[in-house]
């Protein structure tokens, strides 16, 4: 894999967070891009490099993997990236403390009637519903993150006290090992992790339902200087990765060896996988997660979807 020129300099301005080698596609004034792509929900404008979409439309972008969305978000911070793709709460979150990050192309969303992330126990134990997991722990992938939302917004909305309940942060290839030894009682595990461990776990429950049926998991956004500065290459940036969406909706087998790749599982596991799905920038989409992290305080005042939208003349 082809060595990141400004991987040094990145991780100066970054500090703890770390990067993780993504495919690169570097020529002068180039777009730096950063994502997560730990899982399929992030991996939009992967597909839109591997595919040349980008590089179709004249629009050199160099992309950069991060190991978390609060890494992405640090590296936009610092100026380490021109463009990101995380999670909403991260751009709400900003918002709320003067850093006024606008969203302008979609990512994939949450489909309750394809779930790519469940809560999940191990085979013999005795959680059947929520009120069994009081007093017990769960593990999320961050606590600050959509997926301690959701499982927190399915606890209540099936009887389970809160205050009862203690979430652990994991990463989703611990979860299983953790789950087998005891150390917690539930996990919210995602694909492409939650195909390889199908015959470890019993699915308890699709947790993300109880904050809507569909939702943004990441979304696409920049500074609103850079967005200013950019106008016509981020119109082609949300073009691109719209069409991406288009196209990566209907290509599962294209995208496979892409994912298999990006996440170092098997191409077979990736092929039997429930695939997220793509979508362009709806605030619809948006807001339910805003709503969500507003009452479970991952962010502390509430957020319009409008007001975190940009308006690309």
């Amino acid at each position: 894999m082809k060595k990141v020129p400004s991987r040094a300099r990145m991780l100066a301005l970054i500090g703890a967070a770390t990067a993780l080698p993504v495919s690169v596609r570097a020529q002068a004034t180039t777009v730096r891009f950063a994502t997560s792509p730990l899982a399929d929900s992030y991996l939009l404008p992967t597909y839109a490099v591997e595919m040349g979409f980008f590089k179709n439309a004249g629009l050199p972008v160099e992309l950069f993997g991060f190991a978390s969305a609060g890494a992405v978000g640090t590296a936009l911070a610092g100026g380490a990236v021109d463009v990101a793709h995380a999670d909403v709460i991260v751009v709400a979150n900003a918002f709320n403390h003067g850093v006024p990050w606008q969203l302008f192309a979609g990512g994939g969303i949450y489909a309750g009637d394809a779930p790519t992330t469940l809560l999940c126990v191990a085979p013999n134990s005795p959680v059947h519903g929520a009120k069994d997991l009081e007093g017990k722990q769960i593990g999320v992938v961050s606590l600050a993150s959509i997926s301690s939302l959701g499982v927190k917004s399915w606890l209540e909305s099936n009887g389970a006290s809160l205050a009862k309940v203690k979430f652990y942060e994991l990463t989703f290839a611990t979860m299983v090992p953790a789950l087998k030894r005891g150390d917690i009682d539930a996990a919210f595990i995602a694909e492409p992790v939650l195909s390889e461990v199908r015959g470890d776990v019993r699915v308890l429950a699709s947790a993300y339902d109880a904050i809507a049926k569909s939702f943004f998991i990441s979304a696409t956004f920049s500074t609103p200087s850079w967005l200013a500065a950019n106008q016509t290459t981020a119109r082609k940036l949300m073009q691109v990765l719209n069409d991406t969406a288009r196209w990566a909706n209907g290509h599962h087998d294209e995208t496979a060896a892409i994912v298999a790749n990006a996440t170092k599982l098997s191409i077979d596991v990736v092929r039997r996988m429930t695939r997220v799905r793509y979508a362009g920038l709806d605030a619809s989409l948006v807001q339910p997660v805003l709503d969500a992290a507003l009452r479970y305080k991952s962010i502390d005042k509430a957020v319009n979807a409008a007001d975190i939208m940009a308006k690309l003349a």
